[in-house]
């Protein structure tokens, strides 16, 4: 035992070394992109017009206030700040894994002597989005610590210091704005609040800095008021926002895959392709609606009716994160680090023995974690037109917050 603890410490330090030079070493990578919009705000110029790639504009799905967290990388050689922001994510990456392994000693205090084992387990379940998020340079692990982070923080009633870490990650990535109302419930009310007061502090900064009033977020809220209120998704995107792709894995491109009419040019792209049911775009559109109040009113619901339950709500945390791919209009695989915690309870069933666990563990690993190096491209094709990782996703949702087999685990 005591040479099996000797040993994790070297296994984390080498994969965690190994992702940092792996980022350290590219040549491109969305990194750039953030350090250019680092740049950007600092110095006045137009921050979504055209970058690397003409005629795409700069980061349009990203707010004003996302260049205060790139800019002091900008100060240094392109080489170095890959590295130091490499060496962020894995920082983030390890202050997640404290956090799971600090709950499952507290939860499932018979795991806690194979807590790097399980782990382990979970981090080769999220590979495929780990490798995704750091290869370029990407934010999403750095954002989920954030947001996990403020979490611990309002639990140890650290209310300002709370606040302080989720604003700071409303004004990056707004999506994390569906964790104030479960802060809320939760009975962290202040932090809650404040947490928006925060992050509206730092747009204002950022507005500021920038010197040209609100025109970029009035550029940046039309884009994405536009993006979430389109109805025919294979349209051109106002504002530059990102095309349909088979790579977007969230909800609302599920639905029209299944239950619209896909255009020629996509369905060539897919080796056998099974049509849907061919619905105009005001009943998928209606679909989706629905689908939305659905998960966002059952998450909520089921949070609030557990909210005194301290027990249950790790599980409801996973829940939302994984609510929140589903909901939000760009889920990329790299944003799916955000299902680390629910993967982390499939983790711990497979080391209690349970025979579903195991099962969906080895499911999901081929359907969804198995990428195009393992299955080659037509696979992948067929992986990204079916949705597997959505459909990965929810699973993982019911399964978290369902009793059971979640609520059984809980000591």
């Amino acid at each position: 035992m005591n040479r099996t603890k000797r040993i994790w410490p070297w296994v984390w330090g080498i994969l965690g070394l190994g992702l940092v030079v792996r980022t350290a070493v590219r040549d491109r990578g969305v990194i750039y992109d953030h350090l250019e919009f680092g740049r950007r705000l600092f110095s006045g110029a137009d921050l979504y017009a055209p970058f690397l790639d003409a005629p795409r504009p700069l980061h349009p799905v990203y707010p004003p206030s996302f260049g205060l967290m790139t800019w002091p990388f900008t100060w240094l050689p392109d080489e170095v700040a890959r590295t130091l922001w490499a060496v962020l994510q894995v920082a983030a990456l390890a202050g997640i894994g404290v956090w799971l392994a600090r709950l499952l000693v507290k939860h499932w205090p018979d795991l806690a002597p194979r807590v790097h084992v399980t782990l382990f387990a979970t981090a080769l379940l999220a590979s495929r989005y780990v490798l995704r998020d750091t290869h370029g340079g990407g934010g999403n692990v750095i954002n989920l610590a954030l947001v996990l982070g403020a979490l611990h923080l309002a639990s140890r009633q650290r209310d300002l210091f709370a606040a302080c870490v989720l604003g700071a990650s409303l004004a990056t990535k707004p999506t994390g704005v569906l964790f104030v109302p479960l802060l809320w419930m939760f009975g962290y009310r202040r932090a809650a609040v404040l947490s928006l007061v925060v992050a509206g502090s730092l747009l204002g900064l950022a507005l500021g800095i920038h010197g040209n009033g609100i025109a970029p977020l009035e550029t940046w809220l039309h884009g994405t008021l536009a993006y979430g209120r389109m109805t025919d998704l294979f349209a051109a995107p106002e504002g530059g926002f990102p095309p349909f792709s088979w790579m977007n894995q969230c909800m609302r491109c599920a639905v029209v895959r299944f239950f619209g009419e896909v255009p020629p040019h996509f369905v060539e792209q897919v080796p056998g392709f099974v049509p849907g049911l061919g619905l105009g775009h005001a009943a998928t559109t209606w679909i989706r609606h629905a689908l939305t109040v659905s998960i966002l009113g059952a998450t909520f619901w089921v949070a609030w009716r557990h909210r005194d339950d301290e027990t249950r709500r790790p599980m409801t945390i996973a829940a939302l994160f994984a609510a929140s791919l589903l909901l939000s209009p760009i889920s990329w695989k790299a944003h799916h680090v955000a299902l680390l915690p629910a993967l982390f309870f499939v983790a711990i069933h497979a080391m209690r023995g349970r025979l579903w666990a195991w099962a969906f563990a080895g499911i999901y690993a081929v359907s969804c974690v198995a990428g195009e190096e393992l299955v080659g491209k037509q696979f992948k094709n067929v992986q990204q037109s079916w949705y597997f990782v959505t459909f990965g996703t929810i699973a993982l949702w019911i399964a978290c917050l369902a009793r059971r087999p979640f609520g059984d685990a809980v000591q």
